[in-house]
C-alpha cells in the first residue's frame, strides 16, 4: 500500500520543481487502471467510476475529509500551534465563592502563563482537476492536477507544496509535477518513455560508464555520481548485450539487456530498487512504478538496493539467462 502523505518533500520532487521550464507549476501525476479497478470503486472518494466497461471521469472533485488529515484540512482548516514564534501571556479566570458561600457573593481569581501563539487556518478547499488521457485494452490512463498555481520563487513556497503533495498523494497514491502552461496532451508525450540501445561490444567498462553518466547529466562532483557508477559497474560485469538509455520528462533511465526478452533497468538517478523484467519488458518498462508496484508482479522482480543486492542481481540474472537458453 502506498504511504498516505509524506513528512517532508521528497528529493526526488525538488530535483524536478528545479529543472522546470517555469516558476509556475501544479502538483500532478498520470496513472493508469484496470478498468475493473473503477467498477470496485477505486476511485469512487473522486467519483471515478466505470459503466459498461467505459471509464467515467468528472472534470473536478473535492476530496472528502474521510480521505485522511490533507483532505481534513482542506475542507475544514486547522489549527496550528506556532512554536517557531516567542510565546504570548495568555489569562484565563473562573468564578468562585467568597469565603466558600455563594450568598457571600462571590469574586474571580485570574491566573496568567505563557503559551505558543497559533494560527488558524481556513479550509480552501482545493479541488483535484482530472481528464482521461487514453483508454485501451480494458485499461485506462487518467492524468490528475491538484487544481492551485505553485510558485517556486513564492515565500510560503515549501509549505504550500508539502500541503498539496499530500493532498494528492491522499487521494491517488502518487505525485509528480508538471508545468502549469503544459496541457495533458504534451505532459502525456512527455512521460512515455523511448529508448536508446548503446551496443557494449569491446568497449572498455570505463568508456561506457562515462558514455551513460554524460548522459544521465552527473557532473564529476554529483555527490550521486559514485554509487550511479557503481551500480553501472554491477549491471557491465554481467556482460550484458547491450545498455539501454531513455528518458521520460526529467527522469532518465539506463537498463541492461541479457537476451531479447531479458532487460534490468533502473533509474539511475534516485531508484533504491532496480527491477529485472523478462515477460514484456516493452510494456512493463513504460509503466510508473507506482502502477508496477501497484500490479501482480508478474513478469519483473525488484531487488532493494541493500547489502548483498548483487548476488541477488547476479542470480536472478544467470537464472533467466539460462531458462532462455
Amino acid at each position: 500500500m502506498a504511504q498516505k502523505s509524506f513528512r517532508k518533500i521528497p528529493e526526488s520532487v525538488r530535483s524536478k520543481v528545479a529543472n522546470l521550464p517555469s516558476d509556475e507549476y501544479q502538483v500532478g501525476v498520470m496513472r493508469s487502471y484496470p478498468v475493473s479497478d473503477l467498477e470496485a470503486d477505486l476511485l469512487a472518494h473522486l467519483e471515478v467510476s466505470a459503466q459498461g466497461g467505459i471509464a467515467v471521469v468528472p472534470q473536478t472533485s473535492l476530496p472528502p475529509a474521510e480521505q485522511g488529515r490533507f483532505s481534513k484540512w482542506n475542507l475544514t482548516g486547522r489549527i496550528v500551534r506556532r512554536t517557531d514564534l516567542p510565546k504570548v501571556d495568555r489569562s484565563w479566570g473562573f468564578e468562585t465563592p467568597n469565603f466558600g458561600d455563594w450568598s457571600k457573593g462571590s469574586h474571580t481569581i485570574t491566573f496568567t502563563r505563557q503559551v505558543y501563539q497559533v494560527e488558524h487556518l481556513h479550509g480552501h478547499q482545493i479541488v483535484i482537476a482530472m481528464e482521461e488521457v487514453s483508454s485501451h485494452d480494458k485499461q485506462v490512463t487518467i492524468a490528475f492536477r491538484v487544481d492551485h498555481i505553485l510558485n517556486r520563487t513564492a515565500a510560503d513556497h515549501d509549505a504550500d507544496l508539502l500541503f498539496t503533495l499530500c493532498l494528492l498523494q491522499e487521494n491517488v497514491g502518487a505525485v509528480d509535477v508538471v508545468a502549469s502552461t503544459t496541457s495533458t496532451g504534451e505532459w502525456a508525450r512527455t512521460m512515455a518513455l523511448t529508448w536508446e540501445f548503446l551496443p557494449v561490444g569491446t568497449r572498455e567498462t570505463e568508456s561506457v560508464i562515462g558514455e551513460l553518466t554524460r548522459r544521465l547529466r552527473l557532473e564529476r562532483n554529483d555527490p550521486r555520481r559514485e554509487g550511479v557508477e557503481a551500480r553501472l559497474e554491477a549491471l557491465l560485469a554481467l556482460r550484458p548485450e547491450r545498455m539501454l538509455y531513455g528518458t521520460s520528462g526529467f527522469q532518465r533511465y539506463v537498463g541492461a539487456q541479457f537476451t531479447p526478452g531479458l532487460v534490468v533497468f533502473e533509474n539511475a538517478r534516485y531508484g533504491n530498487a532496480i527491477y529485472v523484467m523478462f515477460e514484456d519488458w516493452k510494456d512493463l518498462s513504460k509503466r510508473s512504478r507506482v502502477d508496477l508496484l501497484a500490479g501482480s508482479s508478474r513478469g519483473f522482480e525488484r531487488i532493494i538496493h541493500r547489502r548483498g543486492w548483487e548476488g541477488r542481481l547476479r542470480h536472478a540474472v544467470q537464472t533467466r539467462r539460462n531458462d532462455a537458453r
